[in-house]
């Protein structure tokens, strides 16, 4: 059993506890964290825990318990505050993405979690859905032949992305989703926006990578069209065929993360076996956290390695804002 406390009693919060947590029973959680009354009030209604293990702040969640890590749920605005003090408290932390929008404070932040022997790990499930470990192997193994195009593209009618920053929402996924398939690092981004009136809901990104490989991305969250998964349907022409993820749908419609499929040329398209995850998406990577703190492995996206996605984040709000390319930091 890990022994840990949950940072964030808000909606997502409430959600990671009512169907993240109850899918590890070796996640034993000791305490729940929130500032806000009206949040605690509403988590202790709504779940029946005690009030006794609802903490207005780490440090009363700490002295009052035996916990060895955290977990934070939490606004993006609060990501980086809540880390260093998870830290500062001796706590290995699990923080959503992005856990800082600057890459000089995440390597920071990386290097105190180090240097304390803490893990430091984010949320950065798109790594574990179905079809990405297959695609990230297709690719290594180079099925697709040389490769001369990759494109994804994102659409979904959402007020949500729409009302956010969508690099910061949402393409944060992405650039890291990317950086994981090729197994190489960004060089350079350009983002662009798409549609009349420049309202955000629509970018379009060019990103360079130090493998040679260039991914063509479409961001969109208003218009009539069909909605991809939350993962993007990623194409990949070759000289030796085309790799398809997220572009085929199931029985009853919907956007299908778990289809990977190949057509070589000349042939016809095929699917590509994709095995189930023993765990899906955010349960899978509290279980590599968990397993990183007992010592048994590490974390899906460690602080260190997550830097260089905040790298990526960091040059495309300034492309965006200058609209013009954008070198990468590299390290």
């Amino acid at each position: 059993m890990t022994a840990l406390i949950q940072i964030g009693l808000g909606p997502w919060g409430r959600d990671w506890a009512a169907t993240i947590l109850p899918q590890l029973p070796d996640a034993e959680v000791v305490g729940w964290v929130d500032p806000d009354e009206g949040a605690r009030a509403s988590f202790v209604a709504e779940t029946g825990v005690s009030a006794e293990s609802v903490f207005p702040s780490v440090a009363a969640a700490v002295a009052a318990t035996d916990a060895r890590a955290a977990i934070a749920p939490v606004a993006i605005p609060a990501h980086e505050a809540v880390v260093r003090e998870t830290l500062s408290h001796g706590l290995h932390t699990l923080v959503e993405k992005p856990f800082t929008y600057r890459s000089g404070t995440a390597r920071e932040l990386a290097a105190l979690a180090a240097e304390k022997g803490l893990v430091l790990g984010v949320d950065q499930n798109y790594r574990l859905f179905p079809g990405a470990p297959v695609l990230r192997r297709m690719l290594a193994e180079g099925t697709a032949g040389r490769r001369r195009r990759i494109s994804l593209t994102w659409h979904r009618e959402h007020d949500g992305v729409r009302a956010s920053d969508p690099l910061i929402e949402l393409a944060v996924h992405h650039f890291d989703l990317m950086r994981y398939l090729l197994a190489q690092e960004a060089t350079a981004i350009t983002v662009l926006p798409i549609g009349i009136g420049d309202d955000g809901s629509g970018l379009r990104i060019v990103v360079d990578f130090d493998g040679g490989d260039v991914v063509d991305y479409s961001l969109t969250s208003a218009g009539v069209a069909p909605a991809t998964p939350w993962t993007g349907c990623w194409e990949v022409a070759g000289d030796g065929g085309r790799i398809v993820w997220g572009g085929s749908r199931t029985d009853g419609g919907e956007p299908d993360p778990h289809l990977v499929a190949f057509q070589p040329r000349g042939g016809e398209e095929q699917r590509v076996d994709v095995p189930a995850l023993p765990l899906f998406e955010r349960a899978g990577v509290l279980r590599a956290f968990l397993d990183a703190v007992e010592g048994r492995g590490a974390a899906t996206s460690p602080a260190a390695d997550n830097a260089h996605t905040i790298a990526i984040l960091k040059a495309a709000v300034a492309s965006r804002g200058r609209r013009e390319r954008v070198a990468v930091e590299r390290w």
